[in-house]
């Protein structure tokens, strides 16, 4: 592997950055996502930027952290903090916001919204996930209040499940994460049951349990759910014609309508839960992430990063190159995801080629990764947002830190 020495260099500079101090709303230390979002909690940029310094601590010594401002004692207060100030920010009826602002336009937005009674997406899943790494990386689990985790997970269950397929949608397209993923964006409200929503809330579930055990708190409700959520994606999303999970439609209504006594459509329904939304993006692959796939369908899975229209020179493409929604144009309002390369999409397929022991294939993608941010170092001087594909030109927001911590990872 080439060192890619300016990479290592920059994120040991620059890391520290991402750490603030309490501020309005902001009750306790937080780790934001630098340049373009400064001063901003945001739930899974905290949760992939935090995951990035705990990879660090294995990859440079005690000494030169040190002196970039790195203790683990600091980054341990920082991490707890995110997920202090999202409990924090929990309404009564369980209630998580996507993010939090010490000040500025979304400064008391969510709350105000939920009052109103707007039906919000809440934080995306990674509250789980993010008080499990911060608990294992300082080694005491004693803040976490499970109770809080419980109540979250329950708003999930009560606000965005479809008990007919057994999969959670989300309310509208607005702040998503992917945000302008074709499956949700511009489509009616509570119509998306999401690949890459429903992935992840496996991985949010086991987290929970995790947390429980160690606790020694009853987690089979827990390990329930993870199961009976497993079972739902693999029945529901997989396409077996195309070998490949698909995001489903699920707004499913049926037309009233008479003349005289006969009524139209009164006899046989619709004997399928859902349709599926055949649209390759990105969070089609994260059932390799979250290890919900079996292995014969990782297999055929796997076939799809043969085509150019998926795998570019320089990663993922966060949308097929043959979807007629392809486009590549600098947004940020919506952040463009239609196809330009987003190093957390990069790093999810990895790791979930790891996790299949698909091993050439992670290791060509680890290299594309590394190569685009030690070129955007070499050639513009910074890491960005998002790059384009085939030419690694960056996108928006230079200094932008977030998840491309998450090289860490990738260069050890």
């Amino acid at each position: 592997m080439k060192n890619y020495g300016l990479l290592k260099d920059y994120l040991l500079k620059n890391a520290a950055r991402v750490f603030k101090e309490p501020t309005g709303d902001l009750h306790y230390p937080f780790i934001d996502p630098g340049s373009g979002y400064e001063g901003e909690l945001w739930d899974w940029d905290s949760y992939f930027t935090a995951k990035g310094i705990c990879e660090m601590f294995s990859l440079y010594s005690e000494n030169e952290l040190r002196a970039a401002g790195l203790t683990r004692e600091r980054a341990a207060l920082y991490m707890k903090g995110s997920v202090l100030n999202f409990f924090a920010a929990q309404e009564a009826d369980g209630y998580v916001p996507i993010m939090a602002a010490g000040g500025g336009l979304f400064k008391g937005y969510f709350h105000a919204e939920h009052e109103k009674g707007t039906p919000l997406n809440q934080h995306k899943p990674f509250l789980c996930q993010a008080a499990l790494q911060a608990a294992k990386f300082c080694g005491d689990d004693t803040w976490i209040d499970t109770k809080k985790l419980a109540s979250y997970l329950a708003y999930y269950e009560r606000n965005q499940f479809d008990p007919v397929s057994g999969l959670y949608f989300w309310q509208d397209d607005i702040m998503i994460g992917i945000d302008n993923n074709p499956t949700v964006f511009y489509r009616q409200p509570r119509s998306c049951a999401d690949i890459y929503l429903n992935s992840l809330l496996v991985l949010e579930y086991e987290s929970f349990a995790e947390i429980l055990r160690r606790k020694g708190e009853d987690d089979s409700w827990t390990r329930e759910r993870t199961n009976a959520l497993k079972q739902a994606i693999e029945r529901e999303m997989w396409d077996e014609r195309d070998g490949i999970y698909y995001s489903q439609d699920i707004a499913f209504y049926q037309t009233e309508r008479k003349i005289g006594d006969f009524s139209f459509h009164e006899g046989l329904a619709p004997s399928w839960n859902t349709l599926p939304l055949k649209v390759r993006f990105w969070g089609c692959f994260l059932p390799l992430y979250a290890g919900v796939c079996a292995p014969e369908r990782a297999v055929r899975l796997c076939e799809h990063f043969s085509d150019k229209n998926v795998f570019a020179k320089f990663g993922i493409r966060t949308l097929a190159r043959n979807e007629k929604m392809y486009n590549l144009e600098k947004s940020s309002n919506p952040s463009n995801w239609l196809g330009a390369i987003w190093v957390i999409a990069n790093y999810l397929v990895y790791e979930g080629l790891k996790r299949y022991r698909q091993n050439e294939l992670a290791e060509k993608l680890k290299q594309s990764t590394c190569e685009l941010l030690e070129n955007s170092l070499h050639q513009y001087g910074d890491l960005y947002e998002s790059y384009q594909p085939d030419t690694g030109e960056p996108n928006l927001h230079a200094g932008f830190l977030s998840w491309n911590l998450l090289a860490a990872e990738l260069l050890k």
